[in-house]
């Protein structure tokens, strides 16, 4: 009996390969030419060959693709392959086309797992997120929907899906600057990363679970901001203890109060959920009233210690 299903199963490891040794050059000849496909439709004219001249970035820790075309030797646009976790069904990815300028050509939706007839309908010509953005430049909108105050329009019983599609767009944008404007968003990545990279973490255990707490700092309007950020294992902010401040008494120096407004919408969040701007610009966070200033330096270092924390982690997978 045992040699018999020894034989079974050398029998059918050989046909599983067999058969994905037949269908893996269709199967990546089909990915290529829907690329090729997304390409044309994304992007404004062009006679190169973009595939040959990409360019991969790291924004929010997720590999996006930049594209560029040229047409008679010039610039002519950037094809932006982007993409997003937070779809209602999970992984999102598209083709974004920009001109130089940041305007937005056209978008085309690659791959979704979105709810037919409702999140799907992302996918269609014309739909009214597409319809939100084509012709214009993102540097001029509130990256959001409407009913959390941005500018996008959603559609209809599909607000996840509506939040996701403008987080891939928002996460394509930022690759676009990283690559056609001068890498402004990579240069404030890197600045986070150096900071992150002097931020001291402390493993604590304790009977509720084990803990991460990450110090870290960043210039205020009067000096420096040092806080300690508390992650749990699943990349929640439990709290935030500000040691040391010389803010404004009564506007900046309000970090330090247990409840300020900022600290009130981000704990209990994952970090990774959050978008690090204020509410008031399509982001998440509440900023405290009269104390911009500070209120962007406290910003500042939580995600200097959310970079830390994930450093750490990898660092500790990698070590198993």
């Amino acid at each position: 009996m045992v040699l018999v299903l020894f034989v079974i199963t050398l029998i059918a490891a050989a046909m599983l390969g067999v058969v994905y040794n037949v269908t893996k050059e269709p199967i990546e000849a089909a990915k290529t030419a829907k690329t090729t496909n997304a390409l044309a439709q994304a992007m404004p004219k062009f006679d190169n060959n973009p595939a040959t001249d990409t360019v991969t970035c790291m924004i929010d820790g997720m590999p996006i693709k930049v594209y560029k075309g040229t047409l008679g030797g010039e610039v002519s646009g950037y094809a932006v392959e982007t993409m997003t976790k937070n779809g209602f069904g999970g992984e999102i990815k598209m083709m974004v086309g920009f001109k130089p300028d940041g305007e937005i050509v056209n978008i085309e939706v690659l791959q979704h797992g979105e709810t037919p007839g409702l999140g799907s309908k992302m996918a269609e010509p014309g739909n009214v997120l597409l319809v939100s953005f084509q012709g214009k430049n993102p540097k001029d909108l509130k990256m959001s929907v409407r009913k959390d105050g941005g500018d996008i329009d959603v559609i209809t019983a599909s607000t996840i899906s509506s939040r996701a599609y403008v987080d891939a767009v928002e996460r394509g944008y930022k690759a676009f600057q990283n690559i056609a404007l001068g890498g402004a968003a990579v240069n404030e990545q890197h600045a986070a990363q150096k900071e992150a990279d002097t931020c001291k973490v402390v493993v604590v255990n304790e009977e509720t679970g084990v803990y991460y707490d990450v110090e870290a700092s960043a210039q205020g309007l009067v000096g420096p901001i040092r806080l300690v950020v508390r992650f749990s294992e699943d990349g929640i902010i439990n709290d935030i203890t500000v040691v040391e401040q010389n803010e404004t008494e009564g506007y900046g120096a309000r970090i330090t109060d247990p409840n300020n407004a900022i600290l009130a919408s981000i704990k209990g969040e994952k970090a990774c959920d959050l978008k690090w701007s204020f509410k008031s610009d399509g982001g998440s966070v509440d900023g405290i009233s009269g104390a911009t200033v500070t209120s962007k330096a406290y910003m500042q270092a939580v995600q200097s210690a959310y970079t830390a924390y994930q450093s750490y982690i990898l660092k500790e997978q990698n070590n198993e």
